[in-house]
This record gives structure tokens, C-alpha cells and sequence, in this order.
């Protein structure tokens, strides 16, 4: 159980890393990473099944996001209803991954790439639409207008969340090689 414990925090600092380093990238390097968060909840839902943990992540891109925004002086980026819709994807995205992705799915590619594909494109319809909708900046939101809104900005959100998604696949699939190579050098000696 305490090993467990331990296996559990030190993934979980490394995934709070990598949420720092790509959702505040501009702020900490010389260039800017593309926010990795989708990926990072996907991975989290799958190893860190108990809800602390996802009220641990939430609560770290929300401080995260509410620190970039106050030392940047944004203040057309608000907390409001949008944001909950916005926040409300990252709870989905790990929701899904815990339950459809546990006990190795994800290492079958022909489970984890088309779910964690659909996992982006419902995020990205849902926080992007809440903000078009109800962020406040349009006057007089519309269903057409939010639709060019969705197609303008698709294809800077799916690519990098895309490329992330299948970079944690291989490594996913490295990894388990690894621990099946180890199991059998350590039956071998």
C-alpha cells in the first residue's frame, strides 16, 4: 500500500510538472509549448483513479490559470460560466479515462487513439463553445457565427493535443515492454 502511495505521488508530481511547464510555457521558457493538460488528464484518470486526484489537478490548472491571467493583467479572460466549461472537459476527459481506458485498454491502440481522439474533439466543442457563448465578449452570440468561431481555432487546438495523445500512446507501449522485459530477466535470474 505505501509503495502504491509512493508510485502514485511521484507520477503525479511528474504530471503536475508537465501542466506547469506546457500550460504556463510562455511564462517559464524562452518558447511555448502547446498546453499539454488534455493528454495529462487522459494519463492521470488512467493511474490516478481516486478523485483527490483529480481535485488535485483541477485545482492546480485553475491556480495555474488564475496565476497567468492576473500577472499578465488579462482581464478579458474571466471565471465565470465559460471557465466552468471549460474546467468541466478536464473532469470529463478524466472521468472517461479512468473508466474506459483502466485495466491496459490503454496500451490497444485501436481503443486509446479513436477515444482519446474524441476526447479532444469534445473538449475543444465544450470549452470553446462555452467561451463563444458565455464569456460575455459577443454581443449577440449566434449558432452560425459559433460554428466559424469552432472551425477558426480546430485545428491549433486538435494538432498539439493530438501529437500529445499519441506520444503518451508510445510511451505507454514503451513502458509496458520495459516492465515485461524486466519480469523476465528477474524470472531468468
Amino acid at each position: 500500500m505505501q509503495k502504491l502511495l509512493k508510485k502514485n505521488i511521484l507520477l503525479a508530481l511528474i504530471l503536475l510538472f508537465l501542466t506547469l511547464l506546457t500550460r504556463a510555457s510562455h511564462e517559464l521558457t524562452s518558447f511555448s509549448l502547446p498546453d499539454a493538460s488534455l493528454a495529462i488528464f487522459i494519463a492521470a484518470g488512467i493511474f490516478l483513479k481516486q478523485r483527490k486526484w483529480l481535485i488535485v489537478f483541477v485545482a492546480s490548472i485553475v491556480s495555474l490559470d488564475w496565476y497567468i491571467i492576473n500577472i499578465n493583467n488579462m482581464t478579458h479572460i474571466n471565471f465565470e460560466a465559460s471557465y466552468l466549461g471549460h474546467v468541466f472537459t478536464y473532469i470529463l476527459t478524466w472521468e472517461l479515462s479512468r473508466k474506459f481506458l483502466s485495466d491496459s485498454k490503454f496500451l490497444e491502440a485501436k481503443i486509446f487513439l479513436p477515444f482519446a481522439f474524441i476526447t479532444i474533439v469534445l473538449s475543444y466543442i465544450i470549452s470553446f463553445s462555452s467561451h463563444y457563448f458565455l464569456s460575455g465578449w459577443q454581443s449577440n452570440p449566434n449558432f452560425y457565427d459559433g460554428l466559424s468561431f469552432l472551425g477558426n481555432y480546430f485545428n491549433s487546438f486538435f494538432i498539439p493535443n493530438a501529437v500529445y495523445v499519441c506520444v503518451l500512446y508510445v510511451i505507454f507501449k514503451i513502458a509496458h515492454e520495459v516492465s515485461k522485459l524486466a519480469v523476465f530477466n528477474n524470472r531468468a535470474s
